[in-house]
């Protein structure tokens, strides 16, 4: 077997990465792509119930060429002897006991560790299809990319959902990749994100993540992901996007995303410049500030209500054109903003909460939310739709008019947010 060295022709990025060498073995007269070490890291916190099948979807994937990386966040359930049993069976498999830091630390705590040319992540509660890693890793070879994007399985109890990826199947490099700037945040369409803020639905070339995973990072896992994941996309400037969904997002009520925050805006404040510093691609700083604009609207809308609200004025919900203190209240959704948002409301006692809904909700076990066809025999002053993509926000609304929802009631967020988020982000910066 003769080695031979060939140089894959990429575009210069603020990295400098100008080549891509690229390892082939010449078998017969053939030359055939060697198959990289993939690093796979697992940061896993209390997640007992899921772990192992987390674990096996590692453990089989079709590519086999790859290191997991098991990094128990200091669970205090079974998940360290889950760990340790696995890896005593397979020994791909390397795992890191450390005190509990979050899901951001023990990413990094990962990095430290990975040997492989490529870097691949899992959540411990989430589990990906067989074909995952060797499905991406293909295409990454076969286009050149830095970076492959595939789509996601919201995943129920009862049903599953594809959700795929904004931009078309193809590799976006050089005035391709400069098209899709102006839309890689934040799409015109609130909210909708061009590019997937998510690590765990990529494969990336090691050095196109490595120092944005490692960077001190001071929002309190916050924008973990989308701090890595933005940046590294922008500054590198070459990404494939397979409309192939592989990752299994478990729809589960416990999660960190569905968690109540009361630092959000102290974050934003301490942050914010930092952020826009990593995005350091020349020519893209102004299209990056305002998509991040929208983005950080998006933070306080989702996580952080109790800035919005004026506390000597009888109206709520301000975002959504205010309503009456005392209000009755149908909320419409039961997703991350559903809860966020009957959270507050629960606790700040400014409305009363006289019906939840969500279509889904048969997935809903252990919430009080119930089928939207019984809205019509219920008395009430508004209906807030507690979603936050417009395309299911507009099909939400006309099902709600075709069931004689008087459309005067049904609240959203108010448009004049959505043509300026600064009106938003500055009343939360006050």
């Amino acid at each position: 077997m003769k080695l031979i060295m060939a140089k894959w022709p990429l575009k210069a990025s603020p990295h400098g990465w100008k080549y891509l060498v690229e390892e082939r073995s010449l078998i017969n007269g053939r030359k055939v792509i060697m198959d990289e070490l993939i690093s796979v890291i697992v940061p896993i916190y209390n997640v007992e119930p899921y772990l192992r099948q987390c674990i096996e979807s590692i453990v089989n994937q079709t590519y086999k060429n790859i290191e997991i990386i098991l990094v128990d966040d200091g669970s205090t359930d079974k998940c360290p002897d889950i760990c340790d049993e696995y890896a005593a069976e397979d020994k791909r498999i390397k795992v890191i006991h450390k005190m509990n830091g979050g899901q951001d630390s023990a990413r990094k705590e990962g990095m430290k560790n990975a040997n492989g040319v490529y870097i691949g992540y899992v959540d411990g509660d989430d589990w990906i299809e067989p074909e995952m890693y060797d499905t991406l890793y293909r295409l990454a070879k076969q286009s050149g990319a830095l970076i492959v994007e595939s789509g996601v399985i919201d995943t129920y109890i009862d049903k599953e959902v594809l959700r795929k990826p904004f931009y078309n199947d193809g590799f976006y490099y050089d005035k391709k990749f400069s098209d899709i700037i102006p839309t890689i945040i934040y799409t015109g369409n609130f909210f909708q994100h061009g590019i997937f803020p998510y690590l765990v639905t990529k494969l990336f070339y090691k050095d196109c993540i490595f120092n944005y995973q490692m960077m001190s990072e001071e929002s309190n896992n916050l924008v973990d992901d989308v701090m890595c994941v933005f940046p590294s996309v922008v500054n590198t400037q070459s990404i494939y996007i397979t409309h192939k969904c592989f990752y299994h997002y478990r729809m589960r009520n416990g999660s960190t995303k569905r968690t109540r925050r009361n630092d959000v805006a102290d974050i934003v404040k301490s942050n914010y410049s930092e952020w826009l510093k990593r995005f350091n691609a020349v020519g893209f700083e102004k299209s990056i500030e305002s998509q991040l604009n929208y983005f950080v609207m998006y933070l306080f809308l989702s996580k952080a209500m109790y800035t919005l609200d004026v506390k000597e004025s009888d109206l709520y919900l301000m975002p959504y054109g205010g309503v009456k203190k005392g209000s009755r209240i149908v909320l419409y959704g039961a997703g991350a903003v559903g809860i966020q948002l009957y959270n507050y409301i629960s606790s700040n006692k400014c409305c009363d909460i006289v019906y939840w809904a969500d279509k889904n909700y048969a997935s809903f076990t252990d919430l009080s939310v119930k089928s939207p066809t019984a809205i019509v025999d219920i008395d009430f002053d508004y209906l807030v739709i507690a979603i936050f993509n417009r395309d299911a926000y507009v099909s939400a609304k006309n099902d709600l008019i075709s069931m004689g929802i008087d459309e005067k009631k049904i609240r959203w967020i108010d448009n004049k947010y959505l043509e300026n988020p600064m009106l938003l982000i500055k009343q939360c910066l006050i």
